[in-house]
């Protein structure tokens, strides 16, 4: 948010900025509530969400989860609080250049991007049972960005 707010008052130039360019801040300020609220969840929850995605897993991938819960933990501890950075801030672009291709070249360079991407999908089915429908859908599109990360699409 204060990116976008930075670069549209830059490219205003001493002007007054016109109905577009006001709409974006407009769209944040309205989703504000939403947006902190959703942080706050994220940063109580983060460890209890992160535990149960890994149970899940574990019926599945047991021996994968019990070679590598600690380093899976904390990496989607991490994750969790880049995504709630990134929901508060609504910085969708820079979680994607800044977080998201560092992630997939450290899970591609160790060769757990599989793995990976069956945790955050375990990740992102408790997000959607645990978080109301409007938060979660905040959430979403950063897991799926990593999924699709890990994924290689």
């Amino acid at each position: 948010m204060l990116s976008t707010f930075s670069q549209t008052a830059a490219h205003a130039d001493g002007r007054f900025l016109n109905d577009q360019e006001l709409q974006g801040l407009e769209a944040y300020v309205e989703s504000f509530a939403a947006r902190t609220q959703t942080y706050q969840t994220l940063s109580s929850q983060a460890d209890e969400l992160v535990l149960r995605s890994l149970r899940k897993l574990a019926q599945t991938h047991r021996q994968e989860v019990v070679t590598h819960s600690a380093k899976c933990k904390r990496d989607m501890d991490f994750a969790l609080k880049e995504i709630a950075r990134a929901v508060l801030l609504d910085e969708p672009e820079g979680f994607k250049q800044d977080f998201s291709l560092w992630m997939e070249n450290i899970t591609r360079a160790v060769h757990t991007n599989n793995a990976a991407s069956r945790a955050y999908r375990c990740l992102k089915a408790e997000i959607c049972t645990a978080l109301p429908a409007n938060h979660a859908a905040l959430v979403t599109p950063y897991l799926d960005e990593l999924i699709t990360a890990f994924s290689g699409h």
